[in-house]
């Protein structure tokens, strides 16, 4: 038995010899053609001439193998064999680490050792000057002794046109040298470089090297090729174009996307009065390299209008309004209107208007108004103004305008006149929401001057200076759950210097103009003052309240009334020299020229309905009857 297993075991030997040397035989024949092109082949991480990357055996000293695990993400990495791109990540989360914690006058050291033949060589990673305070993976080291603020270099010396890259960094980073304070100089480099137009811009910190008492900050900043506009894109609109709206915000091809510009676009777009909400915009890439693509989503509002309003008053007839506004006409931001106010006793106004957007791509509106006032056949006072605007800063809006104007007399009153004056205006918008204010105020101040020709049948054509004045005031206050206290005051004065005042100078209070209770026009002056106090009672926030209402106003009028022949001189009663006013004046002004004060009450109610908002209104004056009170039924809606 013994002899038979020597045997057996003998050729189990011979056998495993043989084997090994015919698969040694079959390997040398099979690796001879890669053997014949290694020289050409290229090495990748290793040794040259190797088609496969070196391995090593890695050494971690100075860095606790926790912090190695964390890094890496593996329980026992030394146990394994490393390549030299892993080595070199490790290396920089390593140095990464001592920056985060203030470990600057670390070195992380990188030895490597290569192998011979098929045996791995040694990588050595040392971190070295940290001493105890090497970093673990639950505790952080504390700083060592402050330096003096980073220098910085940038790498490459390319800043992208950013001017004094050195002055940016140090504006971020507050003269610190805390990670933090490095953090926020590296941002500041980034929005520098943004704020040009490169929106591709990448601030990377290269290495951070100690230098005596202060620190040496190597940084890489790739700024990249500016951005132009290319499109935009308005999500949420469906009849504004986007050719238009980039108009209206000032976009325009081929210009640098800069932040400024960007938010210049926005608050055009949101003082256009085209939009309910204007959300963040963003730039994506364009169709082209180095082209961009800004996405603004909106809200579309209602841009066109109309409200009418009918009224009736004792012994003045049907009174009304009817105002039509188109707004955003075919997408373009465009808009048009026409307006109609009958005051009583033949008393009618008529008007048109129309505005551009934006005169020439620019943030500038231009708009052209046409007005006709017209009393039975006797009197017709027409005019017309070009105006141009825009919209300074958020919720601002400046305005100037020429303005010309005529008036004819007929029947006993012959004469003309004509004006050519400018305007300029200046209105903050602050009240909101604006459908049913319940906080914020408002003001607008107009300022008009010019010359106004006044020529009378057989009399020489006279030239004096005018000037117009407005100024008005509007606030509202939240009282607590649904009331709300509005109140709101106009001035306006017309001043012609020495002589008569013209009778189409006028200004009115009364119904719609400022005291409720009272026919509109009741009375007028070459100075008023209206004001109003209201107690709402908020139904509903697009319009719907409920409202107490107290009016108060003053008129007078500065000297006599003239419409279309002058004032004469003659003789009194008593033989003193007096005005003799021409009783035509009077029955054209309809209206009580009186100096005093006024005042009106009453309530209101205004409600939502399917098709927009319904309202009525009663006015009374004081010691008046019921039954001579005012009312007017309102309706307005939206689309």
């Amino acid at each position: 038995m013994t002899r038979a297993r020597g045997a057996t075991w003998d050729v189990r030997m011979l056998w495993t010899r043989c084997a090994r040397r015919i698969w040694v035989w079959a390997a040398l024949v099979a690796a001879a053609p890669l053997l014949l092109l290694a020289p050409c082949a290229r090495g990748s991480d290793g040794v040259a001439g190797s088609s496969a990357p070196s391995r090593y055996t890695l050494r971690v000293l100075g860095v606790a193998d926790s912090v190695v695990a964390a890094e890496t993400g593996e329980t026992r990495p030394l146990d394994r064999l490393w390549v030299r791109a892993d080595i070199d990540r490790l290396a920089g989360r390593i140095r990464d680490r001592l920056a985060v914690v203030g470990r600057y006058d670390a070195l992380v050291r990188l030895m490597i050792a290569e192998g011979n033949g098929t045996s791995p060589g040694l990588a050595t990673l040392s971190v070295e000057g940290a001493g105890a305070t090497a970093p673990s993976a639950s505790t952080a080291a504390p700083a060592p002794r402050t330096p003096a603020a980073p220098a910085l270099r940038i790498v490459p010396l390319d800043a992208g046109g950013v001017h004094d890259p050195a002055a940016v960094f140090a504006r971020g980073a507050r003269g610190g040298v805390s990670p933090q304070a490095i953090a926020g100089g590296l941002d500041a480099l980034r929005d520098a470089a943004v704020e040009l137009g490169r929106y591709a811009a990448t601030v990377t910190l290269d290495s951070i090297v100690p230098a005596g008492d202060s620190l040496r900050v190597h940084v890489r900043l790739a700024a990249g090729p500016p951005v132009v506009f290319d499109s935009l894109e308005i999500p949420g609109a469906s009849v504004t174009r986007p050719r238009s709206a980039a108009t209206i915000a000032g976009l325009h091809e081929g210009h640098v996307l800069t932040p400024d510009r960007i938010a210049e676009a926005r608050e055009r777009l949101r003082s256009s009065e085209l939009f309910a909400w204007v959300g963040e915009p963003r730039v994506v890439p364009g169709a082209e390299p180095g082209h961009g693509h800004v996405v603004i989503p909106v809200e579309e509002s209602s841009a066109s209008q109309f409200e009418g309003a009918l009224g009736v008053a004792p012994g003045e007839g049907l009174t009304g309004r009817v105002d039509l506004g188109l707004g955003n006409i075919a997408g373009t931001g465009r808009a048009a209107g026409a307006r109609w106010v009958g005051f009583g006793n033949g008393r009618s106004l008529y008007a048109l208007h129309y505005r551009e957007p934006s005169l020439f791509g620019r943030a500038v509106d231009a708009s052209l108004a046409l007005d006709a006032d017209l009393a039975d056949s006797l009197f017709s006072h027409t005019s017309w103004s070009l105006a141009l605007g825009g919209r300074p800063a958020w919720r601002t809006r400046a305005e100037a305008a020429v303005a010309h104007s005529g008036t004819i007399y007929t029947g006993s009153g012959r004469g003309s006149s004509a004006t050519w004056s400018v305007r300029g205006g200046l209105s903050w918008e602050g009240l909101a929401p604006a459908p049913n204010p319940s906080r914020g105020w408002s003001a607008s101040l107009d300022a008009e001057g010019g010359r106004r020709t006044d020529v009378f049948p057989g009399i020489e054509e006279s030239r004096r200076g005018l000037w117009r004045g407005r100024l008005h005031l509007a606030s509202a206050a939240p009282l607590g759950g649904s009331r709300v206290l509005f109140g709101s005051v106009r001035a306006e004065q017309v001043s012609l210097g020495d002589g008569e005042f013209p009778v189409e100078e006028l200004r009115y209070l009364g119904g719609s103009e400022g005291l409720r209770g009272h026919p509109d026009r009741a009375f007028a002056g070459s100075r008023i003052l209206a004001m109003t106090l209201e107690q709402r009672w908020i139904t509903d926030p697009r319009g719907g309240r409920a409202y107490l209402f107290l009016d108060g106003g003053a008129h007078a009028l500065d000297a006599p009334l003239a419409a279309g022949s002058p004032a004469n001189a003659g003789l009194g009663t008593d033989g003193s020299s007096v005005t003799v006013v021409d009783p035509t004046s009077a029955t054209l002004s309809r209206t009580v020229l009186s100096d005093g004060w006024e005042m009106g009450y009453g309530a209101g109610l205004q409600t939502r309905m399917a098709s927009g908002l319904m309202g009525v209104e009663l006015g009374l004056r004081p010691g008046a009857a019921l039954r001579e009170a005012t009312i007017h039924i309102r309706y307005a809606s939206r689309w």
